[in-house]
């Protein structure tokens, strides 16, 4: 877990950071943003646009798959860790599960600072809409406001939220820009043993809800 202050240029508070977690759908954040670098960051067609908002908003897993083998799978995260400077970031063992992309919270830190603070304006606004207008129900049917929407109800927030299951874990992961002028990242990247995937969730809301003081100015 780790909280960044934009405004001020610090961490706010960090918890193992440096660990790694599959990725889940977080990983779309990732693809997105290689898409966009492989056009040397001019907009692609309103085509295109509109899949990276549907990807990203709706979390769609179908669009993801196609963008996945169309950027060369595996290879996408390590274009992104290059361009990043991301230190902890891999592809994961079976180039066919983009889920299990290994991230940690300082990583995924560094990559919402990327979007906003390095990102061509153009860029940055479509995956910033996109992450802002996240829906409640997911493509796949999945209630993703846990962890930042309903743990942080009191703000704005452009999110990326991940969930799913890797080998005999459950994952929950919520991420994103908080506050006025997208002052915070937060990111809390969370896994149980799979019997606990259906309450995990509640957990992951309830430890977010615990940061409210941090980002409430």
């Amino acid at each position: 877990m780790e909280v960044y202050d934009r405004r001020d240029g610090k961490v706010l508070t960090s918890l193992d950071s440096g660990e790694p977690f599959a990725s889940m759908s977080v990983v779309k954040l990732l693809i997105a943003i290689d898409v966009l670098a492989r056009g040397d960051w001019t907009l692609p067609d309103a085509t295109t646009r509109q899949q990276l908002t549907q990807m990203l908003s709706t979390s769609d897993d179908d669009l993801a798959n196609t963008m996945w083998v169309d950027g060369g799978g595996s290879s996408i995260v390590t274009r992104d860790a290059t361009l990043m400077g991301l230190s902890a970031t891999k592809p994961p063992d079976d180039p066919g599960q983009w889920g299990d992309t290994q991230i940690t919270a300082q990583d995924m830190v560094t990559v919402y600072r990327y979007l906003m603070d390095q990102m061509p304006a153009s860029a940055r606004d479509l995956l910033y809409n996109a992450l802002y207008h996240a829906t409640e129900t997911a493509a796949d049917g999945t209630d993703q406001f846990f962890g930042i929407p309903n743990g942080l109800p009191n703000t704005t927030w452009a999110i990326k939220q991940g969930w799913g299951s890797s080998g005999s874990s459950a994952c929950f992961n919520t991420t994103g820009l908080l506050g006025k002028d997208s002052r915070y990242v937060v990111v809390v990247l969370t896994s149980a043993p799979l019997a606990y995937y259906r309450s995990l969730d509640d957990a992951l809301t309830a430890g977010t809800a615990q940061l409210a003081s941090l980002v409430a100015a």
